[in-house]
């Protein structure tokens, strides 16, 4: 009989008590501030780096989880009695983990050889990150509860991701410029315009689909792309806040006098993204109507 463990890395966004209600295992990655280390969620909130990133000289960074720490993952599952470990984790674009994840798994099975056959391990990369990947393990965590086997899950996680939609906007263009994620001239002449890039994720890579000129813009801006992108089937959405929330509740305010849609999930964007894109963002994700984005074979 199968017994089915979903499994992730603090990036995703889900908090510490979004994991015990939904069951999901989630590793908690490494971060850097001033040259000493923490553990996200265990050590740092959204909030505590919020405050670093307004008055730091020196960005923080962020660690990936190691292939040992994830082959003694695997080997903790087993001894629990999980015939599969589905880990779904951070964009492998933006970090190592993935990779990390993969070499676990053959670490795992060269120290386990007698385990082969008998405990599975299927690593899926999101080719995103926060709730872009948080969301639809939610999702799945639903679906294993009512029963759904693990082929099941797998196909669902990969048609979710062909389908899913994450756009977010970044308030101001200098956490971005020093994490170098826009050129210094760029960012110059964004701040002198007052342009506000409205991001996303294609294939892994994250690109600018739009520039709004001033703050009052950028949540008309993501309201359009869900009223010309939602799946009509399938409304749901969630929504992702920084340090300010109200810009997520007007633009819930918008999506609920539209089709009276109240999001699914309403959380802070964590300290992976908050780091290179800064504490004033907000963003949304949903099932798009359109397929077709690429997504990583399950390994």
């Amino acid at each position: 009989m199968e017994k089915v463990l979903l499994l992730t890395d603090s990036a995703c966004d889900l908090t510490l008590e979004e994991e015990q209600r939904y069951a999901i295992r989630v590793l908690n990655m490494p971060i850097g501030v001033n040259g000493k280390e923490y553990i996200d969620r265990a050590e740092m909130t959204p909030d505590e780096m919020y405050q670093i990133l307004n008055t730091c000289q020196e960005l923080p960074t962020t660690s990936h989880i190691n292939m040992v720490e994830f082959s003694e993952v695997f080997c903790q599952a087993a001894s629990e009695g999980y015939t599969d470990v589905i880990y779904m984790g951070i964009n492998s674009h933006g970090s190592n983990c993935h990779s990390a994840a993969v070499m676990g798994k053959e670490l795992f099975y060269q120290q386990h050889p007698e385990l082969q056959g008998k405990v599975h391990i299927h690593i899926v990369d999101s080719l995103s990150y926060s709730y872009g990947y948080g969301y639809p393990l939610v999702l799945a965590a639903q679906r294993l509860a009512q029963g759904a086997s693990v082929q099941e899950i797998l196909d669902f996680l990969q048609d979710f991701l062909r389908h899913r939609e994450l756009y977010f906007a970044m308030y101001t263009l200098k956490f971005a410029k020093r994490s170098g994620r826009i050129g210094a001239a760029a960012s110059f002449v964004g701040e002198v315009l007052g342009l506000r890039p409205i991001m996303a994720f294609e294939r892994g890579e994250n690109v600018t689909t739009d520039k709004v000129r001033g703050d009052k813009n950028v949540v008309p801006r993501l309201f359009e792309y869900y009223k010309q992108n939602v799946d009509e089937n399938c409304l749901n959405y969630v929504l992702l806040m920084g340090e300010d929330p109200e810009p997520a509740r007007q633009l819930q305010q918008l999506i609920e006098q539209y089709n009276g849609q109240s999001p699914d999930m309403v959380g802070k964007m964590g300290i992976c993204v908050a780091i290179n894109a800064g504490p004033q963002i907000v963003g949304i994700s949903f099932r798009g109507r359109q397929g077709g984005h690429m997504v990583a074979e399950v390994e």
